[in-house]
């Protein structure tokens, strides 16, 4: 459309002030959030167009200098913050709607907030429309004004071109925040649909918990009346009860719904007049949660039901054979048997549903208080998951911000001298935050990196045999079967690959008859499968009565610092370890698995590693067998290896590369494959561009700080109530802060049952700054 057409023969200024007013008398019969949404999506942008149109016209050469003076100069700016102030008011309004969505406002608020809305824009248009109308008779009172006015416009660059721009990306934004809103509430409905997935497991833990309870029950109350309660017996083990809640079912109920989301612009505040965006992958992030936060408690939630379902009917056999031998007898202390068995099952099934209630009401709460779209929009963290690991989703934290300030800072030197000059200017502590934070946060190399990085990785094709140590065992076993009693005790600085040796190497030359122990879990033995506690002794002497096919097994006994809890220490599990090894070793065959710093601490104590008839120590590695797994791993990948000359890298130039990063750190296989993560990154391309690091993790360490380390190098894991067992009365004068330092550092981070733990991709720099003084 011509604007002489529209603007032909009328008062420019006048024509916008009939707009303004109309705009400013729909505005007050508005009477909802929805309707002034869409008030300041048409009537507004409508109103914005044409003041473009007549900006445009005042523009022109043929229009007056007061029109132009008006609205190319004074007013451009104020109409520019009156645009701002809708748009900010369009995007509340949105988000509003999105709360109200999520039950996480109120209808009053909702209505409060509603009329504050209409109120700061009703005052900022009539403060507009007042101020512009006296602009206007005071340019307009005489002809010297008027050619005072031209004189100026003469010497001035006319800024209106500025401001049409502005104004039409202000506009783009109001339409962005429109189309965004949809995708938003559309990814609102998904997240309430994966809540429905949880209500689903937790109604199906709670119906088979009550189901199997009720069985017990019934049997119970029946029992003091000595009714033929055998058929019902019966009746109950034909029926097999099975688990509720499957893995891959629940897997494939969650990426249903998860494949439905993507990644989002979100405009999340205002600040200045800018409007601050993040670009947020629902999908992935989502993805992630599930897996760390939620996926962990279904597997719990399994182990309840399983070991609930095996309690069962291993429980409902014993009383079909005491009703049988009652019935047959009818003696009182085989009637008591069955009343007191009875009694503790009943004790055992309320203590696993305690358990399975209180999985269910964490997750339940997890899913209400975090998978909110809310929580994004009020700036509140955001499905964020702890770093356990060196990869990590994207996200707006400390570390990562300085991470990024590294980057921006180091692109103005060159040289390893000039960068040296700018680390001088940071303490140890600020150097070492660096340090973590280049190693954590590379969430785009993710896939890269886990083939690296995975515990135990899957497959015999990507494991490097370490023939030194193979060989040993080798021979150890043999000697073994030839009648020597054996005993094995794996040690190593952490990462050194210990659980995965012993796996390999068991799976190797046992092939079967593997016996594998780990703390409040699942074992088997003779395919029988068993549930253990903390107790070692009981898990061992149940290997050892029920072994019935009197074969000769091996025992792993992985991690042997984790067996410890409130009931069982570590050394009342160790003692009874050493009693096993010295009486049956020569009927299994116990490989044990610790770390060199658990090692020094209890050959302190009493004569531990001299327990064993053999230690095999995994600290070191052949560099060649490392410089093999890296490459073997980085094949697996199927992506060129470039230099940052963008050439592809020999395979020679690889050897020597790896050869450089065991040295550095010190042959330890794992560390090695860590750190060559921390140096790879993957290129748009395809490709993965190698970049040598140059930061270093340094000594920040207190004296408290040091002891808090120290126990967590040890143990593994502490937590805040272990510290306080052992520190006593000065934990919370001399030890807490420095706690919270290590955990706000992310020297220690927190596993998903509460314990802290020592960050992996620090954690044997922590040991040597430990060792060394």
């Amino acid at each position: 459309m011509d604007d002489n057409l529209v603007i032909e023969n009328l008062h420019s200024l006048e024509e916008l002030h009939k707009h303004i007013e109309v705009y400013i008398n729909t505005l007050k019969n508005v009477d909802k959030g929805s309707e002034l949404k869409n008030l300041i999506a048409n009537d507004f942008k409508n109103l914005t167009n044409f003041y473009i149109m007549v900006g445009n016209h005042a523009n022109k050469p043929i229009s007056l200098p007061q029109d132009t003076y008006l609205l190319n100069y004074v007013i451009s700016e104020t109409f520019k913050d009156l645009l701002i102030l809708h748009r900010d008011v369009f995007l509340e309004l949105h988000k509003v709607e999105i709360y109200n969505a999520e039950k996480q406002i109120s209808n009053t608020q909702i209505d409060n907030h509603f009329f504050q809305s209409k109120s700061i824009l009703e005052s900022a248009l009539d403060t507009f429309s007042k101020s512009t109308i006296h602009e206007s008779k005071m340019l307009n009172k005489d002809a010297k004004t008027i050619q005072k006015i031209s004189r100026k416009l003469s010497l001035h660059t006319n800024p209106w071109d500025i401001y049409k721009e502005q104004y039409k990306t202000l506009l783009q934004q109001i339409n962005d925040i429109t189309k965004t809103n949809s995708a938003l509430i559309k990814t609102s409905k998904t997240f309430e649909a994966l809540e429905k997935v949880i209500k689903k497991v937790t109604k199906n833990h709670n119906e088979l918990v009550d189901k199997t309870m009720q069985v017990v029950q019934f049997i119970s109350k029946s029992i003091d009346e000595k009714g033929d309660l055998l058929s019902y017996v019966d009746e109950h083990l034909q029926k097999h009860y099975s688990a509720e809640n499957n893995h891959q079912l629940f897997t494939d109920a969650v990426n249903n719904e998860i494949n439905q989301l993507s990644r989002i612009e979100v405009p999340i505040a205002f600040h200045e007049g800018q409007l601050s965006v993040r670009n947020i992958d629902f999908n992935k992030r989502t993805q992630k949660w599930f897996d760390y936060k939620i996926l962990p408690d279904l597997m719990d939630l399994i182990g309840i039901e399983t070991n609930l379902l095996n309690k069962h009917s291993l429980n409902l056999i014993n009383l079909k054979n005491s009703f049988q031998l009652f019935k047959k007898h009818n003696k009182e202390e085989d009637f008591n048997v069955i009343v007191n068995s009875l009694a503790h099952l009943l004790d055992e099934m309320r203590n696993l549903k305690n358990k399975g209630e209180i999985i269910t009401k964490a997750m339940r709460a997890k899913i209400k208080e975090e998978l909110l779209v809310s929580n994004l929009l009020k700036g509140l963290p955001f499905l964020e998951v702890p770093i356990n690991s060196s990869l990590s989703i994207e996200g707006n934290t400390i570390l990562k911000n300085v991470k990024e300030s590294l980057r921006k800072r180091s692109s103005y030197f060159n040289s390893k001298y000039q960068k040296s000059v700018n680390y001088e200017s940071l303490s140890n502590l600020e150097l070492s935050a660096e340090c973590i934070a280049y190693r954590m946060f590379q969430d785009e190399n993710s896939h890269y990196d886990s083939l690296f990085l995975s515990k135990k990785f899957i497959g015999d094709l990507f494991l490097v045999a370490r023939k030194d140590q193979e060989l040993k065992l080798e021979q150890i076993i043999n000697q073994w079967q030839n009648g020597f009693n054996k005993s094995v005790l794996v040690v190593g600085d952490r990462l050194s690959g210990r659980s995965t040796f012993i796996d390999y190497t068991t799976k190797k030359f046992f092939r079967k008859d593997i016996v594998t122990l780990q703390p409040n879990t699942d074992a088997t033995i003779d395919g029988r499968k068993f549930s253990t506690t903390f107790n070692l002794k009981e898990a061992l002497n149940y290997v050892k009565n029920n072994n019935i096919k009197s074969t000769k097994p091996v025992i792993i006994i992985d991690d042997l610092e984790l067996w410890r809890d409130k009931s069982y220490s570590l050394l009342t599990n160790i003692r009874a370890l050493v009693e096993f090894i010295e009486t049956e070793s020569d009927e299994a065959f116990v490989i044990t698995t610790t770390t060199s710093q658990m090692q020094a601490h209890l050959d302190q104590r009493f004569d531990f590693s001299n327990r064993f008839t053999n230690i095999i120590n995994c600290s070191k590695a052949d560099k060649n067998e490392i410089a093999s797994a890296i490459q073997v791993r980085h094949g697996a990948a199927h992506r060129n290896l470039i230099t940052e000359d963008l050439e592809v890298m020999s395979n020679h130039k690889m050897q020597m590369i790896a050869n450089k990063l065991c040295k550095q750190k010190h042959n330890n296989f794992g560390d090695t494959l860590q750190s060559w993560t921390y140096q790879t990154f993957v290129q748009e391309n395809e490709n993965v561009l190698f970049k040598e690091s140059y930061y270093e993790f340094l000594d920040f360490f207190t004296q408290q700080e040091r002891i808090v380390l120290k126990q967590a190098l040890i143990f593994k894991k502490v937590s805040e109530f272990s510290l306080k067992n052992v520190i006593a009365n000065a934990y919370d004068t001399n030890f807490k802060s420095s706690l919270r330092r290590l955990i706000n550092t992310k020297i220690l981070l927190r596993d998903i049952d509460g314990n802290l733990y020592i960050n992996p991709v620090v954690v044997n720099d922590v040991s040597r700054i430990l060792n060394t003084n």
